[in-house]
């Protein structure tokens, strides 16, 4: 009997250890690599939108603000708390009055009621009547009813009443000057836009006889992370120069920031 042989015995090879080790070494600079630029890359897409965040959040802020003040009296604009507060009186109605008022040239007698052109409130609610205000200082501080005296509200009074062509003040007044159109304006209580522990928020229903912002009252915020150093600028107006009021804010987030500037006229009908 034949015993069979075996011939061409083929034995398989598989990987050495070195390979192996190589092989995953290589593996693993391709997979850092590739995590590298993908975290470039998410980072990249998040920066972006937080950019775009911001400048949206900006621009609806600016462009709130910009409407509120366009609507306010020019004389009214001014800066308190150390230039973090942008103050401001709404003006809610006007129109002419059908007569001179009592001032200091004039020299009649003090009146508490002023005839006055058909004129309704669309919105807010008439508080006081101002007529022929020439700075901030005349429209806010104490009642003054006899501007002889040349200080406080000289050319602000208190409204007690107020019919379609007839305006009835708190108290008889002597304005400290009549409006060259013979104009009158209801304006609602102060309002104002602060910067305050980086946010910016506004105030409505302020004092009108106190110097600055009461910041710690009720408040409706506006914008976080916002960061300035002089964010509102005046150029008060005159009786042929319309008030003009700048915005210089920047709003951040996650070393994002963006820096807008804004600029207001506010038209001043004297």
């Amino acid at each position: 009997m034949r015993i069979p042989t075996v011939k061409n015995i083929v034995y398989s090879k598989g990987f050495t250890l070195v390979e192996v080790i190589a092989v995953i070494v290589v593996l693993s600079i391709v997979a850092a690599l590739g995590s590298k630029s993908i975290y470039r890359a998410t980072k990249s897409y998040e920066a972006t939108q937080t950019r775009a965040r911001l400048v949206n959040t900006g621009r609806q802020t600016v462009e709130s603000m910009s409407r509120q003040l366009r609507v306010s009296l020019s004389y009214s604009v001014r800066i308190t708390n150390a230039n973090t507060c942008l103050e401001y009186m709404p003006i809610v109605s006007g129109g002419d009055s059908i007569d001179p008022v009592p001032d200091i040239a004039n020299g009649a007698a003090a009146s508490s009621s002023i005839a006055v052109s058909p004129h309704t409130v669309d919105t807010g609610s008439a508080q006081y009547v101002t007529i022929g205000a020439a700075s901030s200082t005349e429209v806010y501080g104490a009642n003054n009813n006899n501007a002889n005296t040349g200080v406080g509200a000289v050319s602000r009074a208190t409204l007690a009443s107020d019919a379609t062509t007839s305006l009835t003040l708190s108290a008889a007044k002597i304005w400290q000057r009549n409006s060259l159109g013979q104009h009158f304006f209801l304006l609602d209580a102060p309002q104002a836009f602060c910067i305050v522990s980086n946010q910016l928020r506004f105030y409505s229903g302020q004092d009108v006889t106190s110097a600055s912002v009461n910041t710690g009252g009720a408040y409706s915020l506006m914008a976080d992370n916002v960061t300035v150093v002089t964010p509102f600028t005046i150029s008060t107006g005159t009786e042929n120069r319309n008030t003009v009021v700048s915005f210089n804010i920047t709003f951040v987030k996650n070393s994002e920031s963006i820096s807008l500037n804004q600029t207001v006229m506010i038209r001043n009908v004297p």
